[in-house]
């Protein structure tokens, strides 16, 4: 993962002396501040009045393996130091999103819709469906309107606040886009595997986009599908006919019919 990103562990079971003392321990810079949604250089905790005896540790800009190492470090000396998260905890993570374009946003929230139950059955009962009320669902704003804005700016006045688990308000201030669903926690192991699925998430949305006649990387001499189809093989030898209609949005009979005119060529 390349993308650059920050995140937001909301804590609680110590107090803001213990946790500087703990991250500076490890090397962490890191500011004990007021309440302010400021981007620093530097790791900082804030209070947040939605954490019940708790306060919030916010990353500076990170960027891919190193930033995830650096992440996976926090947590774990928070998890030492005896930091903890209750039900009003949760972990928001932000990513760089202005290489994006307006499809790119569409594709997703469409497929994060699409796939909400799916993603609910790994988090706990406190952060399904509409249980929270700091990350509702995101079909509750996924509307006819939504699907015919032309841009980004249209589609983030569309967002009825920023209490959604996928939160477009922060693209006009920071250029970002921001995962709101999972769980506190001071599990690194959570941590970087739900910023690497997010990660992964965006990238996958954003290939849907890609044009169709673009040489893919690695094979100059085709394009368009017969391209995209070679790229999924060498990444995986076999390919499902569900992920290759994901891919270019066929049905499965179109899917299948274009399997049947590749292999005649």
């Amino acid at each position: 993962m390349d993308r650059k990103f920050g995140i937001e562990m909301e804590i609680v079971g110590i107090d803001r002396q213990t946790a500087l003392q703990a991250l500076r321990a490890i090397g962490v810079s890191v500011q004990d501040e007021d309440y302010n949604h400021v981007t620093r250089a530097h790791w900082k905790l804030v209070s947040d009045a939605s954490v019940y005896s708790g306060f919030e540790v916010v990353s500076p800009i990170l960027r891919g393996e190193a930033g995830l190492e650096e992440a996976r470090a926090v947590a774990t000396a928070l998890d030492d130091a005896g930091a903890t998260a209750n039900r009003s905890c949760g972990l928001h993570v932000h990513f760089d999103a202005r290489d994006l374009s307006a499809g790119d946003i569409r594709t997703i929230v469409r497929r994060y819709a699409r796939h909400e139950a799916e993603i609910d059955a790994f988090m706990p009962q406190s952060r399904r469906r509409n249980n929270s009320t700091y990350c509702r669902m995101v079909a509750d704003f996924l509307d006819a309107r939504f699907e015919n804005a032309r841009t980004i700016e249209e589609m983030v006045s569309m967002q009825p606040g920023r209490y959604f688990k996928i939160n477009l308000q922060s693209f006009p201030r920071y250029g970002t886009v921001e995962f709101r669903q999972h769980s506190g926690t001071v599990n690194a192991a959570k941590v970087v595997s739900w910023v690497r699925f997010l990660g992964d998430f965006i990238e996958a949305c954003k290939s849907l986009n890609a044009p169709a006649d673009a040489p893919a990387i690695g094979h100059p001499e085709l394009r368009g599908v017969q391209a995209a189809l070679a790229t999924m093989f060498t990444e995986s030898r076999v390919v499902q006919l569900d992920a290759m209609c994901e891919r270019f949005n066929w049905l499965p009979h179109t899917g299948r019919a274009a399997i049947t005119r590749l292999r005649r060529a």
